[in-house]
């Protein structure tokens, strides 16, 4: 029996190649004939009504050169009859439907499908009877079918190999892309660097980097590792600038609503973005924004080897707290790093010098790694360090870094629900003194 089965496809192609080109009425019927005995009656019956009864279309890029097949199927769902879309790839034995996912590809019971072999039959009788629609479609357009193919997969029956195949469509053509079933960490990750106008993204096989600045005084990178995707393709180096607001906005389209997200990406194209709620079956976004050519951004670095380098690690929220508790009003914050007490001081400084400080020891149940060697003093602009408020409170612990250069590093350590790492690093200038 095993050898019959791995005997059948090349039994099957000597049947078409056969047989190929202007057929007479006899010899369908041998043709039919040794199609029955390889396949069965009942499975070669229903191919042959796909092509009496219903719509046929095979797509094309503009090229020629990728094509993509539509089988328009009646069906009846809930006692209604509607029609069904059934995607195939050309010459491909395989079908998301029911029947070739369990019989084919579970039981092991058949060799292929009616969907597969009513494709294969109308490219062999298309001369005589026309069965198939032929359309050539721009690229774009292209594209989009092949996202509709591979989002089949999504509603059928979860089967390794066809999931890997959904996945390897998804990537023709694109130099990017990343899926991710659930984006509220993402989202609030994009939204703790928000706050300039425009982020320039590296995406590479290390991950994802979101660089965004104002001015020559601040500077942010959001990064997110491989393991927060649930599927994650990249072509080399991919790098471009996204409107930041319009990103946000994008975002926050479900705001409230767990759902998950699939973003695309080609060279000088738009982001698309898809995003999908997790409790609506029927429903979709998909957004597109427009990219540019990104720019060189500032090189900011501490040395790791330098003899002055301080570094504290304090739980988000206490860190978000002490913020919180800070004069409002004050125009600069002062930050202390010390071996000795006061370890770690943060003042606020106004008109009247020090307003407000607050301290924290070295042995405080909010200290989580104390490494100081050396009394580090730095000034800064109250307007920067509000940037860093969104990161602060959605961090599980922050990482503060500084030398006698006074160029402060702050690290903002976020998980998703996977206990995968998202973290965004904040680089702040100092206030100079004026002499």
């Amino acid at each position: 029996m095993q050898s019959a089965t791995c005997r059948l496809p090349f039994l099957l192609q000597e049947i078409f190649e056969r047989y190929k080109g202007s057929l007479s009425i006899d010899d369908l019927a041998d043709f039919y004939a040794k199609l029955n005995s390889a396949l069965g009656s009942r499975l070669v019956a229903f191919a042959r009504q796909f092509i009496d009864n219903q719509t046929i279309t095979v797509f094309s890029n503009a090229g020629k050169s990728s094509f993509l097949a539509v089988i328009t199927e009646d069906c009846s769902i809930k006692k209604k009859r509607k029609k069904k879309l059934v995607h195939l790839l050309p010459d491909v034995n395989f079908c998301f439907c029911k029947s070739f996912q369990t019989k084919v590809l579970k039981l092991g019971e058949a060799y292929t499908c009616e969907h597969v072999l009513a494709l294969r039959l109308a490219f062999l009788l298309d001369n005589c009877v026309n069965c198939i629609q032929f359309k050539e479609v721009q690229p774009h357009k292209f594209d989009n079918l092949l996202k509709e193919f591979a989002s089949a997969s999504l509603q059928g029956s979860g089967d390794n190999f066809s999931h890997k195949m959904t996945l390897g469509l998804e990537y023709i053509n694109y130099r990017f892309v990343g899926c991710l079933e659930n984006i509220k960490t993402f989202a609030a990750g994009i939204r703790s660097v928000g706050f300039g106008d425009h982020g320039i993204f590296h995406i590479n096989e290390d991950g994802l980097r979101c660089t965004v600045e104002q001015g020559k005084c601040i500077q942010a990178n959001l990064f997110i590792t491989p393991s927060c995707f649930s599927d994650y393709h990249v072509d080399g180096l991919v790098h471009f600038t996204i409107n930041m607001n319009v990103l946000i906005e994008c975002l926050s389209i479900f705001a409230g609503t767990d759902c998950s997200m699939k973003m695309f990406y080609k060279d000088d194209d738009p982001l698309v973005i898809i995003l999908e709620p997790h409790d609506e079956d029927n429903i979709r976004t998909e957004c597109s924004i427009k990219t540019t050519h990104y720019d060189e951004t500032m090189d900011f670095s501490l040395d790791a080897d330098s003899h002055s380098l301080n570094t504290v690690f304090i739980k988000g929220r206490e860190m978000a707290n002490i913020f919180h508790d800070l004069d409002k009003s004050a125009e600069e914050l002062q930050i202390t790093l010390s071996p000795r007490k006061p370890y770690f001081k943060v003042e606020t400084l106004g008109v009247m010098q020090s307003e407000c400080s607050i301290e924290v020891a070295k042995t405080s149940e909010m200290m989580i790694l104390f490494n100081c060697k050396n009394i580090t003093t730095g000034r800064y602009k109250i307007s920067l360090m509000r940037a860093t408020q969104r990161a602060m409170l959605a961090a599980s612990k922050v990482a503060i870094k500084t030398d006698l250069t006074g160029l402060l590093e702050m690290h903002f350590m976020m998980q998703d629900e996977n206990q995968a790492e998202v973290y965004a690093q904040f680089y702040i200038t100092p206030v100079v003194e004026n002499d």
